[in-house]
């Protein structure tokens, strides 16, 4: 496996994106902060990639300190744009919120898929001017070690907190950050600002979430999910395919605790539900 690292001194993180993004089939960012002076500097191999039927998804951090509305705003009028561009955020930490704090950008090319995970979010310090360290991989499509990230890339995407914005929560959003920044005391004393981020949760639950399909499924998922039944079924169910797992992934010594991993996951991506020990049933 090839490895490089890139820390905005001996290679650009903006360098990686730029080259990578134009040809990518699906491309996939989960950044804590997203700004508009990192989003520009992407924007035109954004762009081409789209033009090119490539989609790309970004799940953004949503921190009035940190993400700017004009780059969510930026990226909501791409997504009205193009079907092939979808933006998710990731609720605020300002209170009982767990902290989102990932940056890890997907590009898709084909047979491959390449991977950074590491330090820098999607502003211009993150991509140029700040010293990061991220490490680029390069996985087969068959690679257990790429499907793990890409569960964890879902575990993140399907958390309840995470949803799709519209404008009126991107107005809302931006009026919180005002109000933050022209305040003297702490957030969490402000009666103005504990109003509006009132305003937001509840909006949020108003706001659709995200969703898989099951023609979207790979590698072991789209395996397991093509051998449940339509009814209600155990675990053990699926052992009578330990063997064609086997010959699909020969170099997994642990096909059952893969069995159960992999149903967990498609009950995160709400494809399947957890009945009760041992027994699980399709859809919701």
């Amino acid at each position: 496996m090839k490895i490089q690292f890139a820390d905005n001194l001996r290679l650009e993180v903006c360098e990686v994106i730029n080259s990578m993004l134009p040809t990518s089939l699906e491309t996939r960012m989960a950044v804590a902060f997203v700004k508009y002076s990192g989003l520009r500097i992407i924007e035109p191999a954004l762009d081409k990639c789209l033009e090119n039927g490539g989609s790309v998804e970004f799940i953004i951090g949503l921190d009035f300190r940190t993400t700017d509305s004009q780059s969510l705003r930026a990226i909501s009028a791409k997504t009205k744009q193009s079907p092939l561009c979808r933006l998710y955020c990731y609720s605020d930490p300002s209170d009982n919120v767990d902290t989102y704090h990932p940056k890890v950008y997907l590009f898709d090319k084909g047979h491959t898929v390449k991977s950074m995970v590491g330090s820098s979010n999607l502003t211009r310090g993150g991509l140029k001017d700040n010293v990061e360290i991220n490490v680029i991989l390069s996985f087969d499509k068959q690679d257990e070690n790429l499907e793990t990230l890409l569960d964890i890339y879902a575990r993140i995407k399907y958390q309840p907190t995470c949803f799709v914005p519209d404008s009126e929560y991107i107005d809302a959003y931006d009026e919180t950050i005002k109000q933050a920044a022209t305040s003297t005391i702490k957030i969490e004393s402000n009666k103005d600002v504990r109003k509006a981020l009132e305003f937001l949760r509840k909006k949020e639950q108003t706001l659709p979430k995200p969703y898989t399909a099951p023609n979207t499924l790979q590698g072991w998922q789209k395996l397991v999910y093509s051998k449940l039944p339509l009814t209600e079924f155990n675990t053990s169910f699926l052992h009578q395919y330990i063997s064609e797992f086997q010959r699909a992934y020969p170099d997994n010594q642990n096909i059952e605790a893969k069995i159960r991993q992999v149903l967990q996951q498609l009950r995160d991506l709400g494809l399947i539900t957890h009945v009760k020990e041992g027994r699980w049933i399709k859809g919701q």
